[in-house]
């Protein structure tokens, strides 16, 4: 996992549910739009974290700073 990814995953982010299938949560950190993507679990990681239209990285493990 990237540096990049661990500093985003470290923030505290209160998550809202969305009516997107492949984009189920929303956030807005700091006039930011963040988004969690679900994938194609088991061949690629759960979960991509976007930040405005940006890919920041990929994960498996929510992380315990972040409340759905």
């Amino acid at each position: 996992m990237s540096s990049a990814l661990d500093d985003y995953l470290q923030q505290t982010v209160v998550w809202v549910k969305t009516e997107q299938a492949e984009f189920p949560y929303l956030a807005e950190i700091n006039g930011q739009s963040w988004q969690i993507r679900i994938n194609d679990f088991p061949e690629q990681p759960l979960y991509t974290l976007f930040v405005g239209n940006q890919e920041i990285g990929s994960f498996d493990q929510w992380s315990h700073t972040w409340q759905r």
